[in-house]
């Protein structure tokens, strides 16, 4: 249909809308026209100044954890290089396509590649994330060989920790985990919530790892890097760059070569062992067995693996030296001594033992059957005779004992930095109301205190508390043990150490007492007897009961703790100090089920003290990280 061109009315309505057609593509340029002016003109300087910011952005350098030595600079937690990788989600199209496509490389289990997703979506697509560390050479090499057929994957030699004595120092230095979302969001991590997203960051999950944290982690450094429109760095400007400043170093009292001779010794057993120097309080042995390694929390423990730790009898997560507590069975008996001292009972007391005593409605007997005959205080602590303490019980007070047991180390913890000491129980009177909360049962009766004596009943203390014990028995002054002795550039001077608050004269028989233990015939300890008469050893040894044996074993034919199974067997124990005349070294040895101290564990404390007398590594001069900083070629031992 054609359009008539002589029609005046049509004619006119054409015109209209070509004007106001004209007019609205007048205005649209105008505005166009207009802020362009703004933007080329008028906002110039603003924009540029924009262009220029977003061509450059920081990234975060990573600063090195800080080393973990011994008291000779042995590292016991230090760097080693990690072969990893890093996915950018912004250097490929799609991110699931991408992660499915390297899993033909390096096992990358669905789940996993899940997670990884989930954590692009928190993070954003810019920020690098750590899909795989730990990587051999070998399949380190394949990928970078396949690289150009893997988007959004970039290589990377980062640093992870490494426990290069393993098993042997893990309860000391304990290990690192990854940063999880309660890390992000504590308060003391304030501040710090980009240096612990960086791919691959740890911080500190036991131990003094855990601790000293903050001062191990470092200070992260900067650098520029210049970036194209799509975020993609396209140079690194390493002129500009902020080095980081690697974490503080701790230097420890521990001797590390002492340290796995003491594993070597327990190897086998369910066992504990701490050595002390008594005239500094430095812990040179911290041993615990069985152990685990560290290196595999680290890297990522298998559940396996972990299932396997939780469920073995022996209890390898267990920190047994200051997280572990046994009746501390007759070495209790040193603190009975004195505390009979403290009441008023000369060491000359006599009492003939029979081999048992009548008490209330029942015998108590002694661990020699057929009885030890007329003992005085040393010689009951030589022969380590119940019914002489059994026969002090019957008048001596428990709030004296407890006292007497908490002056010397036992009841309480100490600033070790290591987490997870326990405090052991020393009963009281007053314990024993807050324990049974003012029933009936919360009355002490004296019989109570017969088990006491021989440290039964409800005593319990860890091995570091009886190392502890027995270098106060030796020295008469309070010993408080510490582990780290620099720390970054603080020297930490060993505790002071004032005289504990007890006649010095009632240590006498009982230094007396240990000596004979060891050294003289018929002493419970002759195994303990050392070498090198230099270094002549005094000890108590104890066995403390788990399970009373009951009618039915009896009947059974069970009525030594070797018939019984591993679990109901006695506890091993053992305290020493050397050499006797001038004390420079305590030690505890704690064997778990190890049915007799004389037996078991006299004998690897005798081992133990042999190799720490042998090396007597408190004459040496200790490792000092702050020279090697002021002093580059300053060399450390061992």
């Amino acid at each position: 249909m054609r359009v008539n061109s002589h029609d005046p009315e049509r004619q006119e309505v054409l015109s209209r809308r070509a004007v106001l057609f004209g007019g609205g593509l007048s205005l649209v340029f105008t505005a166009i026209a207009g802020r362009l002016y703004q933007l080329q003109i008028i906002d110039h300087d603003k924009y540029v100044k924009l262009a220029l910011d977003n061509q450059f952005n920081k990234r975060v350098l990573t600063p090195l954890r800080g080393e973990i030595v011994d008291r000779f600079g042995k590292s016991l937690a230090s760097n080693r290089n990690n072969f990893r990788l890093l996915f950018v989600p912004d250097q490929t199209r799609n991110a699931a396509s991408a992660l499915k496509e390297i899993s033909k490389y390096i096992s990358l289990p669905e789940d996993r590649q899940d997670r990884i997703l989930r954590e692009i979506k928190r993070r954003g697509p810019y920020t690098p994330i750590e899909i795989e560390s730990n990587l051999s050479w070998d399949e380190f090499s394949r990928i970078n060989y396949e690289l150009p057929y893997l988007p959004g994957v970039l290589p990377d030699v980062g640093e992870t920790r490494d426990y290069p004595f393993g098993p042997a120092a893990a309860f000391v230095v304990g290990y690192v985990g990854a940063v999880t979302e309660a890390d992000l969001d504590a308060p003391s991590n304030k501040g710090q919530e980009t240096l612990l997203r960086q791919p691959g960051f740890k911080v500190g999950r036991e131990g003094l790892e855990r601790t000293y944290d903050k001062d191990l982690r470092g200070k992260a450094g900067e650098m520029e890097v210049k970036v194209n429109a799509y975020g993609r760095v396209i140079e690194e400007l390493t002129d500009q760059a902020t080095p980081p400043q690697q974490g503080a170093t701790l230097a420890l009292t521990i001797d590390v070569e002492l340290q796995v001779a003491a594993m070597r010794a327990l190897e086998g057993e369910s066992a504990a062992a701490v050595v002390l120097d008594v005239q500094t309080g430095d812990v040179l042995v911290l041993a615990s067995t069985p152990s685990f390694d560290p290196n595999a929390f680290n890297v990522g423990i298998s559940p396996e693996l972990w299932k396997s730790l939780n469920e073995n009898p022996y209890k390898p997560l267990l920190n047994k030296p200051l997280s572990a507590v046994y009746p501390p069975g007759s070495t209790f008996k040193t603190i009975s001594a004195i505390a009979a001292q403290v009441s008023g009972v000369k060491p000359s007391f006599k009492v003939n033992c029979p081999g048992r005593l009548w008490y209330g409605n029942r015998f108590f007997h002694c661990w020699r059957h057929e009885g030890h005959g007329v003992l005085d205080m040393r010689g009951a602590i030589k022969h380590s005779c119940d019914v002489y303490f059994y026969t002090l019980a019957e008048s001596l007070d428990v709030d004296v004992i407890a006292d007497v047991a908490r002056k010397l180390g036992l009841g309480q913890t100490f600033e070790l930095g290591i987490p997870g000491q326990k405090k052991g129980v020393i009963p009281d009177r007053q314990w024993k109301r807050e324990y049974y909360g003012g029933t009936p049962n919360a009355t002490w009766f004296q019989g109570e205190t017969l088990s006491v004596v021989i440290g039964q009943g409800s005593v319990t203390a860890t091995p570091l508390q009886l190392a502890v014990q027995a270098a106060r028995i030796a020295t008469g002054v309070e010993v408080r043990p510490r582990i780290v002795r620099v720390w970054g550039d603080k020297e930490l001077p060993a505790p002071t150490a004032t005289p504990i608050d007890l006649n010095p004269s009632y240590f006498d028989v009982v230094r007396a007492g240990m000596d004979a233990v060891v050294n003289e015939s018929g002493g419970t300890a002759g195994r303990a007897r050392m070498a090198d008469p230099a270094w002549r050893l005094a000890g108590k040894t104890g066995t403390s009961q788990v399970y009373q044996i009951s009618n039915e074993d009896r009947a059974k034919g069970l009525t030594k703790p070797e018939d019984l199974p591993w679990a109901r067997r006695d506890h091993a124990l053992f305290i020493c100090f050397a050499p006797v005349d001038n004390p420079r070294y305590a030690c505890a040895v704690v064997v778990e089920h190890g049915i007799g101290g004389a037996k078991m564990a006299a004998p690897k404390a005798q081992q133990i003290m042999t190799a720490v007398t042998q090396k007597n590594p408190s004459a040496m001069t200790p490792f000092d990280p702050r020279a090697v900083a002021n002093n580059p070629t300053a060399e450390r031992r061992g």
